[in-house]
């Protein structure tokens, strides 16, 4: 987020979309985007907000892929639209953050879910032809409501799935650090900084169950997270190896997962190879209840060991730890099996 964006957390929210444009000066022609099923929980409240601001044109997204991102800002740019609004999860939000910045429009996002930092920050996961998924950098919402009576009344796997996500901040950060020291990054203080920040947001907050006021802690770090991204210019301060082997998952693996889910995952695994503790981290996540054992996500031993191989190659010019560590199968076998174990 920028210091010109508008960021409003709280209960309610989606009830201040015709507000919040008129207050931005949005008017002329609005480009809805949102998914089916999203659209019909809640589209009709947030359409009828927008017949009031200007003409009101709808975009149903389907998949998160490059090439339709670019149709989208092309319809955009095309047709004269003046904003664009998002509904949805981090598939739609993603299409939308690329179609705003590829157009130079500006974006309300509201968000339906806290499954991962994407929600204020300046990268959109978008698929290539290949369908391996490519980290873009774009533009940060130029608004963001984020209502959270509608995220808490949302599958809670999500929000579980949002505290897996900057969980992984831990890692991403060590990883940053150890490629500094080897002269394969520059640290930035200010992004390094707010991405700590919005990690010891959530772990050293007093909640222990899931309501609404935790709900406001979790979505100010799921932005403090963004806002270090936005500062980095890359997905560097809170995307490491753990990211890198979610990465792999999504390519190889046989079933998909949260994304959130997998990089908790990731972080717990890179742990134990480095050999640091992560005793800390286990008990935070069985206190939400978090479930990221590999075989509750039907991740089995071979995809574990072959995933956590091979997702060094997910991006070449991210050096982690994974670049000088030991994967031998024997060794990433023995990881797995403590995992069960122990999560």
């Amino acid at each position: 987020m920028n210091k010109d964006s508008v960021l409003k957390v709280g209960a309610g929210n989606i009830n201040l979309v015709e507000k919040t444009l008129v207050e931005n000066g949005v008017k002329g022609k609005i480009l809805y985007v949102s998914d089916p099923i999203v659209d019909k929980l809640f589209g009709d409240k947030v359409r009828s907000q927008l017949n009031n601001v200007g003409r009101v044109k709808m975009e149903t997204v389907d998949y998160n892929t490059i090439s339709y991102a670019m149709t989208v800002a092309e319809r955009v740019i095309a047709t004269d639209v003046d904003c664009i609004v998002g509904l949805g999860g981090g598939k739609v939000l993603d299409v939308c953050k690329y179609a705003s910045y590829i157009s130079k429009r500006p974006l309300l996002s509201i968000p339906t879910t806290m499954a991962n930092d994407g929600i204020a920050s300046p990268i959109a996961v978008l698929k290539r032809k290949d369908d391996k998924p490519k980290s873009l950098f774009c533009a940060t919402p130029t608004m963001l409501l984020l209502d959270t009576e509608l995220i808490l009344n949302s599958p809670a796997s999500l929000v579980k799935a949002g505290i897996g996500d900057t969980i992984s901040n831990y890692m991403a950060l060590k990883d940053w650090e150890f490629a500094c020291s080897k002269d394969k990054d520059i640290m930035s203080g200010y992004a390094s900084m707010m991405s700590r920040n919005a990690l010891d947001m959530l772990v050293k907050t007093q909640y222990d169950t899931i309501d609404t006021e935790f709900i406001e802690v979790l979505a100010n770090s799921l932005v403090l997270s963004g806002i270090a991204m936005a500062f980095a210019g890359s997905s560097r301060p809170v995307s490491g190896s753990e990211h890198l082997f979610s990465h792999a998952l999504d390519y190889y693996s046989k079933k998909p997962n949260l994304h959130g889910l997998q990089v908790a995952l990731g972080t717990v695994a890179v742990l134990k190879l480095i050999e640091e503790d992560c005793d800390d981290f286990l008990s935070y996540l069985h206190k939400f209840k978090v479930d990221v054992n590999p075989k509750s996500l039907d991740i089995d031993q071979d995809t574990f060991v072959f995933c956590m191989q091979h997702a060094s190659s997910m991006r070449v010019n991210r050096y982690t730890h994974l670049n000088e560590l030991d994967l031998n199968e024997n060794r990433l076998k023995d990881v797995y099996n403590e995992l069960v174990k122990i999560l």
